[in-house]
């Protein structure tokens, strides 16, 4: 039995007077380890720059991923709107912008009007809920005295009256950021704006920075990419309306004030998977305690639980199965990951950006399968090569 072939070590080449170099006697194990060790120590500081950068300008960059969403929502829309409207495709995308702007804008009227005719009703039943626990402290197994409860309100009436000024810096800073999110709606407007009408004069642009061997399966990755990133936004959407009227329905049938709101903020919570609907339910379990006691709780939390049954087992498989193709494993970590990375934002964005990076990963792999697999005339625009074909 012959042994088999190992492939020959690299030797140590000799110096023109003899000697040989100064990495004689490194194995070459340790020689391979090092000359990785400083390339990944150059990504990792090039990616801390980079993260460092990003940070600086995180409202902006979040405007424009913001952007990207609403672009891969809107997306179909417009190009069924460009079919309709003669002319330049300028007023298709304006079209799309304004349906899509009219509809956000009339959810968040139709919130704030709901929260402003329910306010009065509301405060009643803070107060109500904090007589009831101020009752429930005296009588229940903490069984407090009077004064103790007369001690803690006093040490937080001292410590609010303490820090008035930084209650005041805090409004002065609420008013920046209000501002600061203004500039931001404006930027993501006129980015959608751009993106549904040249986008594929941006993505040509920057194809432009490829190298010409790896720019078409690049393109393909791309277009695919998108495609994911697309339909499971739209399928999002679709996932959040479910949720938001369910919930609805049900805190219409248990009489619970600000119902539809609530049922809104189902809807914005659900774009945050495993977070965003337990965090959003537990908000209207607490409204329907304070208005009808532990039973509605109790049914509202249900109901919820069995929302997410049918999320997992019946809405995702049939919605997302032909556009995004993530374990959940793989959704959890990414979503713990953007949480720990960027809070809120980092959450939000977590799973769409993994969605995308699987498929273009996978179109780089194997193009040809994943684009008779996944092609979508309405989603995805023909390649330059086939214009011109």
């Amino acid at each position: 039995m012959t042994e088999p072939d190992l492939p020959p070590q690299p030797t140590t080449p000799a110096l023109s007077d003899g000697s040989r170099n100064s990495s004689e006697g490194v194995p070459w194990g340790v020689r391979l380890a090092a000359e990785w060790s400083w390339r990944l120590i150059v990504i990792a500081a090039f990616l801390y720059v980079l993260f460092i950068a990003v940070e600086k300008i995180s409202l902006v960059v979040f405007s424009v991923i913001i952007a990207l969403f609403l672009t891969a929502v809107l997306h179909p829309l417009e190009s069924r709107l460009r079919r309709i409207i003669p002319g330049p495709k300028s007023l298709s995308a304006l079209a799309a912008l304004l349906i899509g702007v009219a509809a956000v804008g009339g959810v968040g009227y139709f919130v704030v009007w709901q929260i402003q005719t329910h306010s009065s009703k509301l405060a009643d039943q803070v107060n109500e809920f904090v007589d009831k626990t101020k009752n429930w402290l005296r009588t229940g197994p903490f069984h407090l005295q009077q004064a103790d409860l007369d001690k803690l309100s006093k040490n937080i009436t001292d410590a609010i009256s303490k820090h008035q000024g930084q209650l005041i810096s805090g409004a002065i800073q609420t008013l920046q950021t209000l501002a600061e999110v203004g500039g931001a709606a404006l930027l993501v407007i006129l980015t959608t704006f751009f993106l549904l009408r040249d986008g594929d004069i941006i993505w040509r642009w920057v194809l432009g920075f490829i190298p010409r061997a790896a720019r078409d399966p690049v393109n393909r990755a791309g277009r695919l990419g998108w495609h994911s990133f697309g339909g499971y936004m739209r399928g999002q959407v679709l996932i959040a309306l479910f949720h938001g009227i369910s919930v609805t329905i049900v805190l219409v049938v248990l009489r619970v004030p600000l119902a539809a709101p609530l049922g809104v903020l189902i809807f914005i919570g659900s774009f945050i998977p495993l977070l965003g609907l337990t965090v959003t339910g537990a908000l209207c379990v607490a409204v329907a305690l304070l208005e009808h006691g532990v039973v509605a709780g109790v049914v509202v939390a249900i109901a919820i639980l069995v929302l997410v049954q049918v999320e997992g087992h019946v809405l995702q498989p049939v919605i997302m199965s032909r556009t995004v193709e993530l374990h959940p494993l793989a959704i959890a970590l990414a979503v713990f990951a953007g949480t720990a990375i960027a809070g809120i934002p980092g959450a939000l964005v977590a799973v769409p950006f993994v969605a995308f990076v699987n498929t273009f990963i996978r179109g780089l792999k194997h193009p040809v399968e994943l684009a008779r697999e996944e092609r979508d005339e309405d989603d995805l625009e023909p390649t330059e090569s086939e214009e011109t074909a």
